[in-house]
């Protein structure tokens, strides 16, 4: 587990590539968002068709996974303690996802965390530390 209590700070460090992922994530929905717009400059001369119908849903799902990068998730390394509400747990498709609930209403996903009992150790960390009850 690379979730560490810094004693000093009291905050919360983690050690993950999560920073660099999701900039190459929003990069990539950038380029999408672009290349669905220039599709769709052209709309009055072709006229709307299933090339544009389909750009026209890249383009919004893009916008919609890139709002969610920039509003809505955080990839901050230290986390202070007293802006954590609580560790959430979810189930997609069977697979389990871990995540930080900050105050601000941002979540912190932690992708470090893959099984039950290290999600058990950090819960019981959290614990001792004065997060959660």
């Amino acid at each position: 587990m690379k979730i560490k209590y810094n004693e000093m700070d009291k905050s919360i460090e983690i050690k993950d590539e999560l920073k660099s992922h999701y900039t190459l994530m929003k990069i990539v929905m950038i380029l999408n968002l672009i290349s669905a717009v220039l599709q769709l400059l052209d709309i009055n001369e072709t006229g709307i068709g299933f090339v544009e119908i389909t750009f026209f849903i890249i383009g919004i799902i893009s916008l919609i996974i890139l709002y969610i990068f920039i509003f809505k998730k955080t990839t901050s390394d230290k986390i202070p303690i007293e802006k954590i509400e609580r560790l959430t747990k979810k189930s997609i498709f069977g697979k389990k996802q871990f995540s930080l609930k900050l105050k601000n209403g941002k979540k912190r996903d932690l992708t470090e965390l893959k099984s039950e009992t290290e999600y058990n150790e950090l819960k019981k960390m959290f614990s001792e530390i004065g997060i959660i009850n």
